[in-house]
Order: structure tokens, then C-alpha cells, then sequence
């Protein structure tokens, strides 16, 4: 549950960072994502990281979102929102583009939120179940 909030978080830093480089930079999506995907801070999410090798072949923000949502890298939470990025990023004005990358940061750190919440709720529920289960197994096989 805690990894889940950790890659919903890297995805909004991920939203961010992303945001502010075409802002600042006005480079195309593809080579955002490339310079994006080797940084330390994404490297071992699996999403962002499916997302950045999809763009080794093609260049369109929304073909490159659909080869990474069939890898299956992505978490369920993140796929609506991505998905309203699709038709917009490098593809609309750049006003439209900041704004919709804004949108889906904020979007991904209301996720991320209820996932620390959920987390917090049945983390400790979860481990001692745990806990439970294996001293159970432990009785059972002595």
C-alpha cells in the first residue's frame, strides 16, 4: 500500500517536472519524457519508465501513452488521468497543454493523498493479519 503512494507521488514530481520543462524549455514531448526518464528520482518506476521507452519508437504523446498502458506499468489510479492528457499534450496550444499538465498534478496528488490515507487505515491492519497468519502457520506445522 505505501509503495502504491510512493509511485503516485513519483508521477505528480514526474507531472511537475514535466510541466515545468516545456514551460521553460518548450522542447517536445518526447525529449521531456527521455530527459525525465534518466533522472534517479523515476528510474525505478515502472510506469514512467514504460512511458520513456515507448518513446524510443514514435513521438506522439498519446500512441506512446498507449504502448505504456499495454505494458501494464502503469497503476489503475493513473491511467484516467494520463488518458486526459493524451489529446492535449503536443498536440494543443502551449497554454492549454501547462494547464492540463497542472490539472493532472493535482489530480495525481489527490490520489496519492487517499492512497497515504488508505495506507495508514489498513497498513497496520494488514501486518498484523500477517503477523497472525504466520504464527497460525508456525502452530500448525509444529
Amino acid at each position: 500500500m505505501s509503495r502504491r503512494a510512493g509511485e503516485l507521488e513519483k508521477w505528480r514530481e514526474f507531472l511537475k517536472e514535466f510541466r515545468i520543462h516545456l514551460e521553460a524549455t518548450r522542447s517536445s514531448p518526447r525529449e521531456i519524457v527521455r530527459t525525465l526518464g534518466k533522472q534517479n528520482a523515476f528510474t525505478d518506476s515502472p510506469g514512467i519508465q514504460a512511458l520513456r521507452s515507448a518513446f524510443e519508437m514514435d513521438s506522439s504523446f498519446s500512441r506512446c501513452l498507449g504502448r505504456a498502458l499495454e505494458g501494464k506499468g502503469l497503476l489503475p489510479e493513473t491511467v484516467p488521468i494520463l488518458m486526459n492528457l493524451a489529446d492535449v499534450v503536443g498536440a494543443r496550444p502551449l497554454e492549454e497543454q501547462l494547464s492540463a499538465l497542472e490539472t493532472a498534478e493535482l489530480l495525481m496528488a489527490r490520489e496519492g493523498a487517499a492512497a497515504r490515507e488508505r495506507s495508514r487505515q489498513y497498513g497496520g491492519l494488514c501486518q498484523r493479519l500477517g503477523v497472525l497468519l504466520g504464527l497460525m502457520a508456525v502452530v500448525i506445522l509444529a
